[in-house]
Parts: structure tokens; sequence; C-alpha cells
């Protein structure tokens, strides 16, 4: 199962790949912008709308990174005083509400993407496509439902193991 969890790793920091280049793609265009504006009076033409199609990639690439390195809120502090199959099973159910979540998204995404191709739905101003981007987003979003997915069975897997009972419980604060 750990096996698992490293391919589940690796495909979560190659996603987040996509999050990093997404933030300095923003940086570097919004400095640029601020700086052709106040020096010469010139801004980038669309760089608002672009800044709003990155950021919907960037944002969404950084949710299965952020799941591998437990940085998201879980709110533990009933379910640590339960005995531990049940405080693994709810644990774990909680993991499998959110994939299916997360899922939920990565579909809507691809619904959303579908529809932009059909209509042909454009930005404003540049008129970039907006259906590559509700690609990324869908893709992402799969993988967020991939981490959640292993951290769910890693969860259920600890309520008869205590080498996963303590790897799944070893960020949960003390009361």
């Amino acid at each position: 199962m750990l096996k698992v969890g490293k391919i589940v790793n690796r495909v979560a920091f190659v996603v987040s790949i996509v999050s990093y280049g997404g933030v300095v793609a923003i940086m570097l265009l919004n400095v640029a912008d601020v700086l052709l504006t106040k020096l010469l009076g010139r801004p980038i033409t669309g760089a608002y709308e672009i800044t709003e199609c990155l950021l919907l990639c960037t944002i969404m690439a950084s949710f299965a990174y952020a799941q591998t390195k437990k940085s998201h809120i879980n709110m533990t502090i009933l379910i640590r005083i339960f005995p531990n199959i049940l405080r693994f099973f709810v644990y774990g159910l909680m993991g499998l509400l959110s994939t299916g979540t997360a899922a939920a998204v990565g579909y809507a995404a691809l619904q959303q993407a579908a529809g932009a191709v059909a209509r042909g739905t454009v930005t404003s101003v540049l008129f970039i496509p907006l259906y590559p981007f509700y690609y990324v987003e869908a893709a992402v979003m799969f993988v967020f439902a991939l981490t959640l997915l292993y951290d769910a069975a890693l969860s259920f897997a600890a309520m008869f193991s205590k080498k996963y009972a303590q790897l799944v419980s070893a960020d949960w604060t003390a009361g």
C-alpha cells in the first residue's frame, strides 16, 4: 500500500508543477504590467484575463500536492477520542466524501469544457478559448480525487494496523 502512496505522491508532484508554473507566470505578467503602466503608460492588453485563466489552473493544481503534504485542514478534535476502529472508519468515510466531491468537481469541469467547446466560449479581450483551462481543471481535480481516495484507503487500513494508524494520525495535533 505504501508503494501505491509513492506513486500517488509522484503524480501529485508532477501536477503541482502546473501550479508552480502558474504562480511564476502570474507574478511575472503582473509585475511587467504594472511596470509598463507606471513607466510607459502602456499596460499589457488582456493581462487581467490571462491572470484569471492561469489562476484557475494554479489553484486547482495545488490541491493534490497539498493533500500529499497533509496541508488541508481536518477536524480531528472529536474523532481523536473515539476508539481506534471507529476513529479511522469515520476519518476514512470523510476521505471518501471528499473524494466524491473532488471527482464531482472534475466531472463538472469536463461538462463546462464541453459546453465551452460547443459554444465557442472565449475571453472578452484576447479571445482566448476557455475550454483548455477547464480540461486542466478537470484533470487536476481527478488527481486530487486520487490522492484523497488513497488517504481514505489508508485510513480504513489503519483500523487494523498500528503502523498505518500511526502514519494516518501522525499530523493530528494533540488536544
